[in-house]
């Protein structure tokens, strides 16, 4: 997992932070959390954002924007409140794409 990115929360636009969750004795999974108190929003760098439950695969957001080169979902990076858009980075290194949606 990148360490050198911060994702912004898909819902609130707060600064994620990164976390480990252990999902069996040999293997964790890296994710982004929103700070938010009480928000359950995470960022993983294959799924995109998602709202994780135990025991349940993750439910993709259907409109989450994917980079055209590498095909990963991308992350918020920064939100311009007076213009109303937000702007996607892929989470590749070296990776220069951009999308902004209004």
């Amino acid at each position: 997992m990148r360490t050198d990115i911060l994702p912004l929360c898909d819902k609130h636009f707060r600064t994620m932070e990164a976390c480990i969750a252990p999902f069996s004795a040999d293997y964790s999974i890296e994710f982004f959390r929103c700070t938010e108190k009480f928000c359950g929003r995470c960022f993983g760098e294959r799924v995109g954002y998602v709202n994780p439950k135990r025991g349940e695969p993750p439910v993709l957001t259907p409109d989450q924007p994917r980079c055209d080169m590498h095909g990963r979902p991308m992350f918020i990076i920064s939100l311009d409140r007076q213009r109303n858009r937000v702007s996607y980075a892929c989470v590749e290194p070296d990776c220069h794409e951009i999308v902004i949606k209004c």
